[in-house]
């Protein structure tokens, strides 16, 4: 999942620093936080 995560944001706005959290987060319910976090901060 992480793999295609990264694949998913590449090219997008800080995307290095999302996947390098990606890569070390183990727990889903962390990573959906992350990820919505993210989502919610290149919209604006």
């Amino acid at each position: 999942m992480r793999k295609h995560l990264a694949w998913y944001t590449k090219n997008l706005k800080d995307s290095s620093k999302i996947r390098q959290q990606i890569n070390t987060i183990e727990d889903k319910n962390e990573l959906i936080k992350c990820l919505q976090n993210y989502f919610n901060t290149i919209d604006n």
